[in-house]
């Protein structure tokens, strides 16, 4: 079924939706089709307007970090409960499933399918010279955002959604800006969850591979780290 936006035009609903014609929910956010999965991504990081909503039908205020951030800038200093509160009041309001996506979700988004290992701690840095820019190093300009040191981008910290090119799934920063929550536990049974991506903080090359993984705990909350939702393409 297609949804009605605020002008009165037919968008399209999930089952619609397309990298040209992306599904947008209620808070504005794009929605995405990645073939070899059964969700939808999110086509940027969850936003500071995003996350703000959720808080104030919470009565919670935004932890800011040290430096200035825009509404449209990814929204930071969340922990793994935090951004699964987060889908789960989405997922109620709007009567739809979102989540965070699978570690194994995520490393098909970014183009990384094919990983041999049947656990993300087993599947950490086994495929070398895969970035989300492409294979050579150092980053081209314009690769995303990460430390000044490289010299990829003009922001010091970071950066509004969709400053970059999308990739081929029309996606943005799955490599920088901040690091991504997945659902899983890096180790099943241990507790630290898996983070992905690689920050505005980063600039060592083994820390910008695709195949990198952050294995920290669930209440954990750092100023480079934050999430991405996806959605069920089940969903109405």
């Amino acid at each position: 079924m297609a949804a009605i936006n605020v002008q009165g035009w037919a968008l399209p609903g999930v089952a619609e939706a397309t990298k040209e014609v992306p599904f947008v929910n209620s808070l504005g956010m794009e929605f995405v089709p990645v073939p070899g999965t059964k969700v939808l991504f999110c086509r940027w990081e969850t936003r500071v307007k995003d996350f703000r909503a959720f808080l104030t039908a919470r009565e919670k205020e935004i932890k800011q970090p040290d430096f200035p951030q825009m509404d449209t800038h990814p929204v930071v200093n969340v922990t793994w409960e935090e951004a699964n509160a987060f889908c789960a009041w989405l997922s109620k309001e709007e009567g739809r499933e979102y989540r965070l996506p699978t570690d194994a979700e995520w490393s098909v988004a970014v183009g990384l399918p094919g990983e041999k290992g049947a656990t993300p701690e087993e599947k950490h840095l086994k495929i070398l010279n895969a970035y989300p820019w492409g294979a050579q190093w150092p980053p081209p300009k314009g690769a995303g955002n990460y430390r000044p040191d490289l010299k990829t981008d003009d922001f010091k910290f970071t950066s509004p959604a969709g400053s970059f090119s999308a990739n081929k799934f029309g996606i943005f920063d799955l490599g920088g800006n901040v690091w991504e929550w997945c659902q899983d536990e890096y180790r099943p049974g241990n507790g630290p969850r898996v983070l992905r991506g690689g920050s505005w903080a980063d600039y060592e090359r083994e820390r910008m591979l695709t195949s990198r993984r952050r294995d920290v705990l669930p209440g954990y909350r750092h100023d480079r780290d934050g999430f991405r939702c996806v959605l069920s393409s089940s969903s109405h």
